[in-house]
């Protein structure tokens, strides 16, 4: 199995999960009967999974798997992800979170745990990327640590109820640690490789104080997401304490990426470049708005106004590791990036967050407003994202990784 393959199966679920959501804003503007959660469900585990998921671990396998991607473990390991990934997305669309939704999600975190020990088993070349090997291997430890939330969403669902705040504490448990852990610090690892893989040595100080600092964001960073509960001081200090590690790594990471600039602008396309370029800001929006997350008011605020929510996952999603791991797929090979069609996901994705977020600001100054109006702009502009994702995923590609 080719590490292309597997980003591009990657790139098929992210263009299903395009489906989804585009289903999911027309039925704001043409309510018909179909039940919202399974679509949402189906729609969140698949773009987590299926596609964060699968095109981070392509990418890893990549560069410390290589002498193993031909292997039949590798390859039953692959297969069964994918069979239990396809399984999430049928299940969830068919029944909702039930039996079979549960046995499938059950499946792929033990999927993981397969991946987790193989991965440990079997890397090689980690002493000609050590920082890139240190931020992924962070990663993996978070992905096993986020784990935890599904396998106790059950028994909390069983003894204390959907309506528990340890219910929703146990849901932002696990968005937080696959997005701020796993995530974050695979695209942060991933990121330095682009320089190692050229034989520079990183600044030892300055990435041993960037891996400090973000360890600390993720871990006290969780804190934020408890404040709407009005828990105990302690909390408010610690989620304060996350917000600002996350602002302090950030620039950390800036100084590491700057002394490199001009490398980095020689040994990549002025495309990708650019992208990068876009990526780092969307990470300094990202940054500013945990660290505002880690005020009770704005805790609160976020916590009341659902479009805030979807707006800031959105924005990390789609405007942090969507377009950097096409990026590195496409400096890889494994891709054609086209211009054209990033230009139309990406136009799509900008203009459907400035939308959501408006809505979210006219909503807390209690401002009246066509709802219609800014509905059907969402739709139209998801439908330009969507069609985006789907000539992505869909050209043709020459290359052969």
């Amino acid at each position: 199995m080719l590490s292309k393959s597997q980003f591009k199966i990657a790139l098929y679920f992210f263009s299903a999960v395009a489906l989804l959501g585009l289903i999911l804003r027309l039925l704001s503007v043409v309510p018909f009967h179909i039940i919202y959660s399974n679509l949402l469900h189906s729609h969140s585990h698949t773009a987590f999974l299926g596609w964060l998921h699968g095109a981070f671990i392509a990418l890893i396998s990549y560069i410390f798997l290589k002498d193993q991607l031909r292997t039949k473990q590798f390859k039953r390991l692959y297969a069964f992800t994918v069979i239990n990934v396809a399984g999430i997305y049928i299940s969830f669309l068919l029944q909702g979170y039930k039996f079979f939704s549960i046995l499938f999600l059950s499946l792929f975190l033990i999927a993981t745990y397969w991946f987790f020990v193989f991965f440990y088993k079997n890397k090689s070349d980690v002493e000609l990327y050590p920082a890139t090997y240190r931020f992924v291997r962070a990663g993996l430890w978070l992905q096993l640590l986020s784990s935890i939330s599904p396998w106790s969403l059950g028994p909390i669902i069983k003894f204390l109820g959907k309506k528990s705040v340890y219910y929703k504490f146990d849901i932002f448990y696990y968005l937080h640690f696959q997005y701020n852990g796993w995530f974050l610090f695979a695209t942060v690892g991933l990121t330095l490789y682009l320089l190692e893989r050229r034989r520079i040595s990183l600044p030892v100080s300055k990435v041993n104080r960037l891996y400090r600092l973000m360890l600390v964001a993720v871990f006290f960073g969780y804190f934020s997401n408890t404040l709407w509960a009005k828990p105990a001081m302690i909390c408010y200090i610690f989620a304060l304490i996350g917000g600002g590690a996350e602002i302090l790594a950030f620039f950390v990471l800036l100084l590491i990426l700057k002394r490199y600039y001009r490398y980095l602008q020689l040994t990549i396309s002025d495309f990708s470049f650019q992208i990068l370029r876009l990526v780092l800001w969307t990470f300094m929006i990202k940054t500013v708005l945990q660290f505002m997350g880690s005020f009770p008011y704005y805790a609160d605020l976020t916590y009341s106004i659902r479009d805030f929510i979807i707006g800031y996952l959105h924005l990390i999603m789609l405007g942090i590791f969507t377009p950097f791991l096409l990026v590195l797929a496409g400096e890889l090979g494994f891709i054609s990036l086209r211009k054209i069609y990033f230009k139309i996901f990406y136009t799509g994705f900008v203009i459907t967050e400035i939308i959501i977020f408006a809505r979210a600001v006219l909503q807390w100054f209690t401002v009246d407003y066509h709802i219609e109006i800014l509905n059907w702009s969402v739709f139209i502009f998801t439908l330009i994202l969507s069609m985006g994702i789907w000539l992505i995923t869909f050209s043709k590609n020459e290359t052969n990784v």
